[in-house]
C-alpha cells in the first residue's frame, strides 16, 4: 500500500524525482520530529510515573535531563534520514550536490556528539554529586558533599569531552595514534612548566580526601595567621581573617606543613583567663571570685567544671589563670572579655587589689664611712 502511494506520488511530480525524493524526505523529516515529542511526552508521563515509585530522586533528574536534549535529537536525526532519502533523487553526476550533503551529514554528526557529549557530562555529574552526598550524609560529613564532588566532575567532565573529541576525529579519518603522541608530548612540556600547579592541584585532591580541615573550621597557618576555612579549591584554600582579608594559601604549603584546627573533631574549645592581684590578697578569694564568674556564663560549658589555680608568684603580683570551655570557638574571644569584666568586677567589690608593676628600693646611709678619706674624695669629686 506505501508503494502504491509513492508511486502515485511520482506520477504527481511528473516523474521529477528530485523534487519528489525532496518532498519525502522533508515528510521524513516531520515525521521523526512529531516522533520524538510523542516519546518525550510518553516519557514524561507514563515513564515518570513509574519512576517515582523509586526511593530517590536521581532517576528523575536523569530523566529530566534526557527530556532536554530528545526533540533536538530526534530533529538531527530526522534530518539525516530526510538527506538520505533525497540522496536518492540526485544524479551520480551532481558531485558539487553529493558534496554538500556530505557537509550537512558531518555538521549534523558533529551536533549529535556535542548532544550526547552534553547528555553525557550532565548524567555523570548528577550521579557523582548524588553518590557522594549520601555517603557524607551517611558518615555524618555534610561538607565532603560540597568540595569532592567539585573535583572528580572535573576530571570525569574531562575525560567524556576528550573521549568524544577522539571519536569525532576518527570519523573524519585523522590518525589518532599521532594525535595522541602530540598530545604527550605536549602534556609532559606542560607538566614541566606547570609542575607547582599540577602539585597544588594533587594536593588540594589530598586535602578533599584526608579532609584535615572543613569549610567553617578555623586554622592557624605556620605563618601565625588564624582564620575560618573559606572555600578549599583545586589549586588553593582560601581563608577569612578575624579582619575580613581573604587569605589565599597554596594546597601544596597545606600539605607539606602543621596546621592547628580549632575546630576539628570539636568545636568545643578552651578559654583561659589571666587576672594578677596584688601579694597579701586572699588567694581562696580571687579563686572563689573567678569560679563564680565562669559558672554563672550563659556559653561556659559545666562540663568539664571550670578550674581556677595560682600559677606564679610574680615580682609584683600573684598571677591566677582559669581555664574553661564553650561550645563553639567563635564564642571564645567574646566569652573570655565577658568573664574578665566579671571577675574585675568582682576583685573590686571584694577590696582586692589589682597591683601596678613597682620596684622598692633601700637606700642606706652610712655616716662613719663619709669620715673616711677616701670617701670624702670621692664625694668631692661626686660634687664637681
Amino acid at each position: 500500500m506505501i508503494d502504491t502511494i509513492l508511486d502515485q506520488l511520482l506520477k504527481l511530480f511528473n516523474g521529477n524525482t528530485l523534487l519528489y525524493h525532496t518532498i519525502v524526505g522533508a515528510l521524513i523529516a516531520i515525521l521523526t520530529l512529531l516522533a520524538g515529542k510523542v516519546i518525550k511526552f510518553l516519557l514524561d508521563t507514563v515513564g515518570r510515573k513509574i519512576i517515582s515509585k523509586t526511593e530517590n530522586d536521581i532517576d528523575d533528574q536523569i530523566l529530566d535531563i534526557v527530556l532536554e536534549r530528545i526533540i533536538a535529537l530526534s530533529g538531527i536525526f530526522g534530518l539525516y534520514l530526510g538527506i538520505q532519502e533525497l540522496r536518492r533523487g540526485i544524479k551520480h553526476d551532481s558531485s558539487s550536490l553529493f558534496t554538500f550533503l556530505d557537509y550537512c551529514n558531518n555538521a549534523l554528526y558533529i551536533l549529535t556528539a556535542i548532544l550526547l557529549t552534553t547528555i553525557l557530562v550532565k548524567i555523570s555529574r548528577t550521579i557523582i554529586t548524588s553518590a557522594v552526598h549520601r555517603i557524607a550524609v551517611k558518615n555524618d560529613e555534610e561538607e565532603l558533599g560540597k568540595t569532592l564532588p567539585l573535583l572528580i566532575n572535573r576530571v570525569v567532565t574531562f575525560l567524556i569531552i576528550a573521549v568524544a573529541a577522539i571519536i569525532v576525529l576518527d570519523k573524519f579519518g585523522q590518525n589518532i595514534s599521532s594525535i595522541l603522541a602530540i598530545l604527550g608530548a605536549g602534556s609532559l612540556a606542560l607538566g614541566l612548566a606547570a609542575q607547582d600547579t599540577i602539585s597544588n592541584m594533587i594536593s588540594g585532591f589530598v586535602i578533599m580526601i584526608d579532609r584535615p580541615f572543613r569549610v567553617g573550621d578555623r586554622i592557624k597557618i605556620p605563618s601565625g595567621e588564624i582564620g575560618d576555612v573559606y572555600e578549599i579549591g583545586l589549586r588553593s584554600t582560601k581563608i577569612l581573617d578575624f579582619e575580613n582579608n581573604l587569605l589565599i594559601v597554596p594546597n601544596n604549603e597545606l600539605v607539606k606543613t602543621r596546621i592547628i584546627n580549632y575546630g576539628y573533631p570539636q568545636s568545643e574549645i578552651r578559654v583561659t583567663v589571666e587576672i594578677s592581684v596584688a601579694y597579701g590578697s586572699d588567694i581562696d578569694t580571687v579563686k572563689r571570685i573567678m569560679l563564680d564568674a565562669a559558672r554563672s556564663h550563659p556559653s561556659v560549658l559545666k562540663t568539664p567544671e571550670p578550674e581556677a589555680y595560682l600559677m606564679k608568684l610574680a615580682a609584683s603580683s600573684l598571677d591566677f589563670s582559669l581555664f574553661c570551655r564553650v561550645a563553639d570557638f567563635k564564642l571564645q574571644f567574646k566569652t573570655a572579655e565577658e568573664l574578665r569584666i566579671a571577675i574585675y568586677n568582682g576583685l573590686n567589690n571584694a577590696g582586692i587589689e589589682i597591683p601596678f608593676p613597682q620596684q622598692v628600693v633601700h637606700y642606706k646611709y652610712d655616716s662613719h664611712a663619709l669620715h673616711t678619706p677616701l670617701a670624702r674624695k670621692k664625694v668631692s669629686r661626686k660634687n664637681r
